[in-house]
């Protein structure tokens, strides 16, 4: 018989012939006519050879595509690898073994209500920022599903982020930064003093090695950053002494921050977070060093475009944050006007100017040449 069920299923499936070869399908309805139907239409596509078997799509559980997502996509393409690992871990929490064809936008929003609820290790509800952060996770590992044939369209896509995202904006000001040093550790120091002088984030610094590091013309190469470009960043004369006193682990001559044996330390939040309380700066994150390079460089007079440049931002708009840092620049274009217009010996400067000039209000040069 050409159609017939599965013991374990109410859908049709189907069986015919193509090439000498058996074929079984599903007919994905439960209504014999349809499926009847469904299978007269293949019957005649076979006999006019136009007929393509389609590969049966595999079917993933919600663990196990986190998994190849993790392995496939984010560890090769992505320097946020480990923060993913962190996600992808509480996301399977609620997910589970789902089958994941069966995972629909309203489960999706379901988790987002039953995350919301959550505590962080502070004892603070789960924050709009994490909230979001999950659900751009998901939004791409399910394209990435649709891309792998695991699904015909992506679940989340509709899904909006959530308004109101705090944006964080906590720097040390000379004395914070003396108490951090003072209570860090020999191998935690230097790293900090990296952080503060370059705008770095951890994990470029963490993957530094000398081969990158131009002592001589001194600056430093990033190779990979979050973004997936490359940049430099320049070497005062304080990370320069400090980096110079790496001495062993510049005989070694791999990673600049490295372990007795050489190998890259992998993760330093535990003890950065130590500190930090240690010093009286409980609420300090290490990306908040970072915030604290792009303050000082701002307020320094660095023009937006450079600083960008300096932090490996993508896009301009990520950099405007510290705009307000950069000292106002209208005064010092209007003394440059003044100053061209001072050295021109045109009419309008002897009739004109010297009574702008000399006045105090634009009013009252008006009033003196009447």
């Amino acid at each position: 018989m050409a159609l017939f069920k599965r013991e374990d299923s109410d859908l049709w499936q189907m069986r015919f012939t193509v090439n000498g070869k058996k074929i079984r399908m599903s007919s994905k309805t439960t209504n014999k006519k349809i499926a009847q139907k469904i299978y007269d239409k293949i019957k005649g596509q076979i006999a006019e050879g136009s007929f393509q078997i389609t590969p049966e799509r595999t079917r993933l559980n919600f663990d196990e595509m986190v998994d190849e997502f993790l392995e496939k996509h984010s560890k090769v393409e992505k320097a946020s690898y480990e923060r993913d690992m962190y996600i992808g871990k509480n996301l399977k929490k609620y997910f589970k073994s789902t089958p994941l064809d069966q995972i629909t936008p309203y489960d999706i929003k379901c988790w987002r209500q039953w995350r919301c609820k959550h505590t962080t290790n502070k004892g603070t509800l789960v924050s709009k920022a994490t909230l979001n952060r999950e659900l751009a996770f998901m939004k791409t590992m399910f394209n990435m599903a649709v891309e792998w044939n695991y699904l015909d369209e992506n679940p989340a896509i509709k899904l909006k982020l959530l308004r109101g995202e705090k944006k964080r904006m906590r720097f040390l000001n000379s004395e914070e930064v003396d108490r951090l040093l003072e209570h860090s550790a020999d191998h935690l120091k230097p790293i900090v003093i990296t952080a503060i002088s370059t705008g770095m984030r951890r994990g470029e610094i963490l993957d530094l090695k000398w081969k990158h590091v131009d002592l001589e013309h001194r600056f430093l190469r990033v190779v990979k950053s979050k973004n997936s470009g490359s940049r430099d960043v320049p070497i005062n004369d304080f990370l320069y002494g400090t980096l110079v006193g790496l001495e062993k682990s510049r005989r070694l001559g791999n990673y600049v921050f490295c372990k007795e044996d050489g190998s890259r330390r992998k993760c330093i939040k535990e003890a950065f977070n130590k500190v930090s309380r240690d010093a009286g700066l409980g609420d300090l994150w290490f990306h908040d060093l970072r915030h604290t390079y792009a303050s000082l460089t701002a307020s320094g007079g660095c023009d937006i475009i450079t600083l960008k440049n300096l932090l490996g931002h993508k896009t301009l708009a990520m950099t405007q944050r510290y705009a307000h840092f950069i000292p106002d620049k209208h005064e010092k274009a209007k003394q440059i006007m003044q100053d061209f217009w001072s050295s021109c010996k045109s009419i309008a400067r002897d009739t004109v100017w010297d009574t702008v000039v000399d006045s105090e209000h634009p009013l009252r040069a008006r009033e003196a040449r009447q």
